[in-house]
């Protein structure tokens, strides 16, 4: 039978990227310094406020607040913190029942407050945050409360007043390039700077994305991470084929055109959402006139939004051929 610490390193071994190297101290979170130095001068005085954090996905708002509990409660942090997930748990009941239960009672242990994580709160509905905003006031003596959400806007006026609000922006470059290198150090992955720099591009600061797409391509390619591996797998575009793809849309017939994006997209296994952030960039390094670069760029933005609503993708390709037809015959 295996030991009991042999269970556990089997366990973690298991566990993905993103849960075995999440930081479980607030020292080991990546990046926002200011941020966690706000956070523990709120601590050491005993003056914690309600909390709001709000910013893009995978930017370390969840991991921050769990670090912070883990600190400040130890051995008893099942019973001092109630996590929530406010896009499963959206309606009044869970603010009246499960949210008022926990509120209410003491403190268990020598802390002089609980601690309720609500994750994704701008799921939740206006009713539920109106009860929510009650709860928070009533219930301060004894529990404070931290929100998370990618949008603040969703949140109404009367729960945002009552919390302090901190934007987490997406992850720097050099400290997302530097977690990488350490996790595929620790992980004996071979990947090169070039395929680093790669990886942290695509993630665009979403460091849990990041992670991801790191261990996926380490599966993937048997620990011996590529450039063209790191496009195979994650499913995006060179930019050397999204230059000729580029070129090829300025200078060829509309029939070319059109069968030569079918073609790349069967080839490649792409979408067309997947080639407009690389013809966008594109566009920014080529060298054209003001209103034709200007015009591209939205074409290509309406053409995305369309996507993003459902619209049918074959008819957006022919919109996509016609928006470079129309630069081609004004140049």
């Amino acid at each position: 039978m295996f030991s009991e610490e042999a269970a556990k390193a089997r366990e973690l071994q298991n566990l993905p990227w993103i849960e075995k190297y999440r930081p479980t101290a607030l020292k080991d979170v990546v990046s926002h310094e200011s941020i966690k130095e706000v956070i523990r001068k709120f601590v050491q005085q005993n003056r914690m406020p309600h909390l709001l954090f709000h910013g893009p996905p995978g930017t370390g708002k969840t991991t921050t607040v769990l670090a912070l509990a883990k600190e400040l409660y130890g051995p008893h942090y099942s019973s001092m913190v109630l996590e929530l997930n406010a896009s499963d748990a959206r309606g009044i009941d869970v603010v009246r029942d499960q949210i008022q239960s926990f509120a209410s009672t003491t403190r268990i242990c020598a802390t002089n407050f609980k601690i309720v994580v609500l994750d994704e709160c701008d799921s939740m509905t206006k009713d539920a945050q109106f009860a929510l905003r009650r709860v928070i006031e009533k219930y301060s003596r004894y529990t404070r409360f931290c929100l998370i959400c990618n949008y603040s806007s969703k949140i109404i006026p009367a729960v945002q007043s009552r919390c302090t609000k901190f934007r987490f922006a997406p992850i720097p470059r050099e400290h997302s390039l530097l977690t990488l290198q350490t996790i595929a150090d620790t992980e004996n992955v071979k990947i090169s700077t070039v395929s680093l720099q790669l990886l942290q591009k695509l993630g665009s600061g979403d460091m849990r994305r990041t992670v991801n797409m790191l261990q996926s391509c380490s599966l993937a390619s048997n620990g011996h991470i590529s450039e063209e591996t790191i496009h195979k797998t994650v499913g995006s575009i060179s930019p050397g084929a999204s230059e000729q793809l580029f070129r090829f849309l300025l200078g060829d017939s509309v029939t070319s055109c059109h069968a030569e994006v079918t073609l790349l997209k069967q080839t490649l296994g792409l979408s067309l959402g997947d080639l407009i952030a690389p013809l966008c960039e594109c566009v920014l390094r080529a060298h054209l006139l003001k209103d034709a670069r200007i015009t591209l760029l939205s074409g290509l933005a309406d053409i995305e939004y369309s996507l993003s609503h459902s619209c049918s993708e074959e008819s957006q390709l022919r919109s996509l051929v016609s928006l470079f037809q129309g630069i081609r015959f004004e140049r």
